[in-house]
């Protein structure tokens, strides 16, 4: 009983448009009850690269604006902040403007990067990384992922959003120093542990699916998820998407560390998982049990390589200016284009493209993603 109740995610219906965000808001903070009262909080959405609501590449601000009036009602000192994938000041700081997240905030939105810290980690990839001090001093962190698909990490969700503690190009260090699928999960991991969320509040009203982070597919699916956390409410949306948890690394690894559980019987839930029909995973994605072992230790050799469609490109050269070992380059008046010998299948440049121009294709992984959906004779 005891673990059940350390192990509890709640699931609610929700809307943006309807006015039901802040009932389930009252809900959510009447079941994790936290001392609220003059405590500094910071608020961590997804802001990614910024994107307006529609396009469902951010947490909607829907969402921010209901958990920021939720913690001022309570007499919470709030901060509003992520550190996008986008390099300065002015950047980081529009791209909270497009998503309207800092509007939602009004006058708690912070810019998370001005103050970094250096901050030791226990990996021998990345022995230390910059971590925004609002991060490292804030009484409570409250943790608003939004449900999306990732090319590296198959799913972003809880875990992978705290990696936005990381300060501006710190990021790119990371992947390029952990530079397989599973050093990244490790590395994923150890920075979620310096400081694991006290309050996970998921926005899956509108999801993501197929090759997200940035440029998937919308899905309706009308969810606000809730846990103190995060691991175990990772679990729940990865089932929710019809996929095993331990087919994402980092939530294998962030279990095996003891920070939260995988299995299933050992959350406690208020209502049932209706898993989502046919919810697409991005084509890095090699689904079925070869896939558990192909996705785990292989992927660094038959990923895909990140491919131009030169009728999208506008040559504007984010995905060189992102690429964290130099792999994508572009030479003048050309497009540019990936070197397969050093490229790391990080997918940033994909992730950053404001065009969606940049493809995964590979034939290796495509052969074996239609072997294995092969039905037997």
């Amino acid at each position: 009983m005891k673990n059940q109740e350390k192990y509890r995610v709640m699931l609610f219906d929700a809307s943006y448009e309807d006015g039901s965000l802040q009932g389930v808001m009252d809900e959510i903070f009447r079941q994790f009850p936290l001392d609220l009262n003059g405590k500094k909080v910071l608020v961590k959405p997804n802001i990614l690269a910024g994107e307006p609501p529609e396009k469902g590449v951010t947490t909607h601000p829907a969402v921010v604006k209901a958990v920021v009036e939720k913690l001022k009602a309570e007499g919470a000192l709030v901060m509003v902040g992520d550190n996008p994938g986008v390099f300065g000041y002015g950047k980081s700081v529009k791209a909270a403007d497009t998503a309207q997240i800092s509007q939602a905030a009004g006058d708690s939105f912070v810019h998370l990067g001005q103050h970094p810290v250096k901050t030791k980690l226990p990996s021998k990839d990345i022995p230390h990384v910059m971590i925004s001090r609002d991060v490292l001093e804030a009484d409570l962190v409250i943790n608003l992922p939004k449900l999306k698909t990732h090319g590296l990490t198959f799913y972003t969700g809880a875990i992978k959003n705290t990696f936005g503690y990381v300060v501006g190009g710190d990021k790119m260090r990371v992947h390029s120093q952990a530079v397989t699928p599973k050093r990244f999960a490790q590395a994923l991991v150890d920075i979620f542990s310096v400081r694991p969320p006290d309050l996970t509040i998921m926005d899956a009203v509108i999801a993501m699916e197929g090759n997200g982070p940035h440029h998937g597919n919308l899905r309706n699916v009308g969810k606000i998820l809730a846990s103190s956390n995060a691991v175990c409410l990772d679990a729940v949306a990865v089932t929710m998407i019809g996929k095993d948890p331990k087919s994402v690394l980092h939530l294998n690894i962030a279990a095996e560390k003891g920070l939260g559980t995988l299995d299933l019987d050992r959350i406690s839930l208020n209502r049932e998982i209706t898993p989502i029909p046919d919810f697409k995973m991005p084509v890095t994605f090699v689904p079925g049990i070869a896939g558990m072992v192909l996705n785990r230790f292989l992927a660094r050799w038959i990923n895909c390589l990140p491919q131009i469609d030169q009728d999208k490109c506008k040559q504007c050269g984010l995905c060189v200016k992102h690429c964290p070992t130099q792999a994508m380059t572009m030479q003048k008046k050309s497009y540019p284009s990936a070197d397969k010998n050093i490229c790391i299948n990080c997918y940033c440049c994909q992730e950053m493209c404001p065009e969606d121009a940049i493809a995964l294709k590979g034939r290796t992984l495509n052969f074996i993603r239609r072997t294995s959906k092969k039905k037997p004779a």
